[in-house]
């Protein structure tokens, strides 16, 4: 299990490989430039589709299965990594493949890092990591941290903020990192991800205050706050 990637800097490395933070920083103006860009379906075969799921078993994500109609690291096509949200989205009855075989830390779809996390969505109190980039949704271990595999939990912990117990940060004294956490079981109904996370700006300062680092960008293209 977590084999594929045990270190939270190779995992880095990974998520550099496909561009995720130029990408973000890029995003508002890219949306733009969608308006007036003719941009080509994604018609996902059976075939592609098995592929994906193969590739998910031996623990690849998506986009190192499918060909994808454009260059996913070409700067001249880099408008239409957009996509990737819908694309995440469009697989139909991916999720069940994913949850059944996935048990990394990173996207099965893009690779990118998990950019906040889920607790108690499904009845069974399981928690969920949600791409920084196309959004996917996958399960994952609750008492692991997903940066840097560690599962000592002498040293992994979580606080709530004062004001409200729906969100809560868990954090690392292994790799000094954090990820916030949307408690649906005390939250209720949640917002669109990204925006819960920038709604949730102030966890970030204070976990930073902390002394924690926060791996991958938010919808901002922020890492640091300030």
């Amino acid at each position: 299990m977590f084999n594929q990637i045990e270190k939270s800097e190779e995992i880095l490395i990974e998520a550099e490989k496909k561009g995720v933070k130029r990408f973000l920083e890029r995003y508002y103006d890219l949306l733009d430039e969608l308006k007036a860009i003719d941009i080509p379906s994604f018609n996902i075969s059976s075939n592609d589709l098995q592929d994906a799921i193969e590739g998910i078993k031996r623990g690849r994500y998506v986009l190192k299965t499918i060909k994808l109609p454009f260059n996913l690291e070409s700067k001249s096509d880099a408008s239409k990594k957009a996509f990737l949200l819908g694309f995440a989205k469009g697989l139909n009855g991916f999720s069940d493949v994913v949850n059944k075989y996935w048990e990394n830390s990173f996207c099965p779809v893009c690779g990118s890092l998990p950019g906040i996390g889920v607790l108690g969505e499904k009845n069974d109190g399981r928690m969920s990591l949600v791409c920084s980039l196309c959004e996917m949704q996958w399960d994952f271990r609750r008492m692991l941290c997903p940066f840097c595999i560690n599962e000592d939990q002498k040293i992994l912990g979580y606080f709530y903020p004062d004001s409200d117990e729906g969100y809560r940060v868990n954090y690392c004294d292994k790799c000094k990192t954090y990820l916030k956490i949307i408690d649906v079981t005390k939250k209720g109904n949640i917002y669109p991800f990204q925006v819960e996370d920038i709604l949730t700006l102030s966890l970030d300062i204070l976990a930073q205050e902390k002394g924690y680092k926060r791996l991958s960008p938010n919808p901002f293209g922020m890492v640091t706050v300030k």
